[in-house]
């Protein structure tokens, strides 16, 4: 492999590939042979893998493909597995159905330790390769998935790395344990399709409900609604809660929940946006359930919340067309102060909204007696309800 170091435990930035459906019984020997052929080829004339001296590059072939390990920086996997694709997808034009070479590729990186083989060759081994190959096996055709620590390093680098590479779902990697995925893709590269295999979908939200009744409390908390457009009836949302530890343990992070009324793939159609009382991003570390119509995910506050500490806010953004034209809000922690806000253009399509109280058990709905404040801005109507000393269990609904 070419590796002039005498260090026998490295980090390396893993890029791992292989071939789907390679390893389909009714597939000969030779067309077996010309796709790994191809493949090798195609990686070769890569421009990332041309210009990467090759002593700073681990290569290991795998079988049904190859692992690559960058001794530089994490871009470089990425913009190979990119490169990749474009050059196979010029290969496969023309091409009838059992020459076309699809790819799956898997990105994480990690530490690996240099060994010798039973030839004395020199080899590697050890977990940054092994998560690399099993972030990859939850990939379809055309997928570029990410670790976690990988996608972070990335998308911390440029904006457009946070473009292209999009949360996907909690995956179940090894005895039971849960790591979240990244998915890369963009014109003419990647899969935008969630992979399936191995996802963990599984609700966190009742267990966490009874820890924040017992930790949290909400001193101040604010709804914006914005119709951004009324034909589509899209609304732009801001919740903004402000957090009070009332326990003896930090609190180290949130969970969020999103119900919608229209179908949406994945939580990345939402174009949700999580940030603390400095503006600054809140990560999303979970992402348990991403049902068409469901979302429910975590974040982790940047510095953890104190017993008695002030000043602590979080605060989502997120968009979802409302055909049935409603909100709900319930509340499952007890607050001091909920102010509701929603903004809506001046024309006969849109009536006033209405608030309700929400009976949880029997669903039934009356006239909340919080009475309203409205204001004119712009071409907009703003109208507010501001209450005190929500506990929980409480639920208001705004029709409009």
């Amino acid at each position: 492999m070419g590796i002039s170091t005498s260090l026998n435990l490295i980090h390396a930035n893993f890029f791992f590939v292989d071939v789907v459906g390679l390893s389909d019984p009714t597939m000969s020997t030779k067309t077996q042979i010309k796709k790994i052929e191809v493949l090798n080829k195609s990686i070769a004339e890569c421009e990332i893998y041309k210009e990467t001296p090759k002593e700073l590059i681990l290569a290991l072939p795998t079988g049904d493909g190859m692992a690559l390990g960058f001794l530089q920086g994490p871009e470089l996997p990425l913009k190979l597995a990119i490169q990749l694709q474009q050059k196979l997808a010029v290969y496969n034009k023309g091409k009838i159905p059992s020459e076309i070479v699809l790819i799956r590729v898997g990105l994480h990186a990690g530490n690996v330790f240099i060994v010798n083989d039973l030839q004395g060759n020199k080899n590697v081994w050890g977990p940054g390769i092994i998560l690399a190959r099993r972030v990859m096996d939850f990939g379809d055709n055309g997928h570029i998935l990410l670790s976690t620590r990988m996608a972070e390093d990335l998308r911390e680098l440029s904006d457009e790395y946070k473009q292209i590479i999009k949360p996907v779902h909690d995956f179940t990697i090894k005895h039971c344990q849960t790591m979240l995925i990244y998915s890369t893709y963009g014109k003419g590269f990647g899969n935008p399709k969630h992979p399936i295999k191995g996802a963990a979908q599984r609700s966190k939200m009742g267990e966490e409900i009874i820890k924040r009744q017992k930790t949290t409390l909400y001193p101040f908390v604010e709804v914006d609604l914005t119709i951004k457009d009324p034909k589509k009836m899209l609304v732009h949302y801001k919740r903004v809660y402000e957090v009070k530890n009332i326990s003896d343990e930090p609190i180290y992070d949130v969970l969020h929940g999103i119900a919608t009324d229209v179908e949406k793939p994945s939580i990345n159609d939402l174009n949700v946006s999580v940030y603390d009382e400095n503006n600054r991003e809140l990560k999303i570390s979970s992402i348990n359930v991403d049902e068409p119509y469901q979302k429910e995910f975590t974040t982790r506050f940047n510095q953890p919340i104190l017993k008695g500490e002030d000043g602590r806010y979080y605060i989502i953004e997120y968009e979802v067309e409302e055909p049935e034209r409603y909100f709900e809000n319930a509340f499952l922690i007890d607050c001091k102060k909920l102010v509701l806000k929603m903004q809506y253009p001046l024309n006969d399509t849109i009536k006033e909204p209405v608030l309700y109280d929400i009976n949880q058990e029997t669903e039934e709905k009356k006239p909340s007696k919080i009475k309203p404040t409205i204001r004119k801005d712009g071409e907009n109507n703003v109208v507010r309800w501001a209450k005190t000393d929500i506990t929980k269990g409480q639920t208001y609904r705004i029709e409009w």
